[in-house]
């Protein structure tokens, strides 16, 4: 029988779906494919390994260091800088070349796009939105102009004159035609990097790294015929889902619900037993501008938490911490279970709560650790960064 586990966040990101992905793909054992369902290079997964090493993840599933296969599905977003960045860090830091395999279907960011997103959260100053740099926002409108967007299985046509035409047509006619829509214009230091013709080249050094390292898909189905298990790794949180329209325009241009996972698990043929795994930390964080209402200082939580994968980001900011919220983060699950039940009715709802070690065992706020998994069937604790195990049955609803 194949298990699928469907790796959520429950609030704003950051709450550990590195360690739910790669603890999880190592709980279940056999052959792994790890999905990337959505979003693109912007995630930042941390994997820790006992020994000290550890690395973030952004375009490799975070099972990778356990011999899965990557998958990005076809809402991911590819990055050919970024993932030539990757790939190096992994083959020096682990002596590791993970398998990626693509989506025909995938949209590709260019630097253009990076740069785009950059030069307009400086136009925005204080109004800034919140953005990694990575072009993702950029990315995702630039597809909607179907003349100025081809997707990864059209890219992998191209020679090097294709390539280059293209770029140019989106320096030449797309990016002036974005930044005269927004009133917004590029500025005298970024014009010489935008018109440099040797980014164009590097780009399509980087867009072979892609194109000659990876496999490719059309058909999902066939993608996942040969796996027994199938993990499922979401970017974002619930609370930034592209669709909650009550906190636009702090969110993330993609789906962040279990909804999109569970359609790609429906149409496999037999049965396939599901876990949606709902992460969350002790406390909340959230990244870049927007609604925050149990915002604290780090300081009231715990002094002494030191966060080296959310380093301040000139365009992002730095990170923030906030008390837990239990009857919110219990909301938005329940609403995202509500939905996805309604394709995958036999599926079970667990939790893994994260950074434990940082909060005595507890939740930092008013809401009891045991009432909060309660409301699960099943219920995973981490107290150290790469490691869980279950809650005691008298925490969990049913104890599945």
């Amino acid at each position: 029988m194949r298990r699928a586990v469907i790796v959520i966040g429950c609030s704003y990101g950051d709450e550990g779906k590195g360690l739910a992905a790669s603890w999880s793909a190592r709980r279940l054992g056999g052959k792994c494919l790890n999905i990337l369902i959505n979003g693109g290079a912007q995630r930042g997964h941390t994997v820790d390994l006992p020994d000290g090493q550890r690395h973030v993840f952004h375009h490799f599933g975070s099972a990778a260091l356990q011999g899965a296969v990557s998958c990005a599905d076809e809402d991911f977003i590819v990055n050919p800088l970024l993932y030539a960045q990757e790939r190096r860090e992994l083959a020096d830091g682990f002596g590791i070349s993970p398998v990626l395999t693509v989506s025909d279907r995938c949209r590709v960011s260019l630097p253009w796009d990076m740069m785009l997103g950059q030069i307009i959260e400086e136009n925005r100053g204080h109004a800034r939105h919140g953005s990694c740099g990575c072009g993702i926002q950029e990315t995702r409108l630039r597809f909607l102009h179907t003349d100025w967007a081809l997707r990864f299985g059209q890219m992998a046509e191209l020679g090097e004159d294709g390539f280059t035409a293209y770029c140019r047509r989106v320096i030449g006619e797309y990016l002036p035609e974005r930044l005269r829509g927004l009133g917004m214009s590029a500025g005298k230091e970024w014009l010489p990097i935008l018109r440099d013709r040797g980014i164009i080249r590097h780009a399509w050094q980087d867009w072979l790294t892609v194109r000659d390292t990876v496999s490719r898909y059309a058909r999902w189905e066939e993608e996942a015929a040969s796996f027994s298990t199938l993990i499922f790794e979401a970017g974002q949180g619930l609370a930034l889902d592209a669709e909650n329209t009550a906190d636009f325009p702090y969110l993330t241009p993609s789906r962040t619900t279990s909804q999109v996972s569970a359609r790609r698990i429906a149409v496999l043929p037999g049965r396939t037993e599901t876990e949606l795994l709902y992460v969350t930390r002790s406390y909340l964080t959230r990244h870049g501008a927007g609604p925050f209402p149990t915002e604290c200082a780090m300081e009231r939580i715990n002094p002494a938490i030191v966060d080296r994968t959310n380093t301040p980001n000139p365009h992002q900011q730095s990170i923030r911490y906030g008390f837990f919220d239990g009857p919110a983060v219990l909301d938005r699950v329940n609403r995202d279970r509500g939905e996805t039940m309604r394709i995958l009715p036999d599926a079970k709802a667990a939790v893994m709560v994260t950074h434990l070690n940082e909060t005595g065992g507890k939740l930092a706020g008013d809401t009891a650790l045991e009432d909060f998994t309660t409301a699960f069937d099943r219920a995973y604790l981490s107290d150290c960064p790469w490691d869980a195990r279950p809650a005691a049955p008298d925490r969990v609803r049913r104890g599945a």
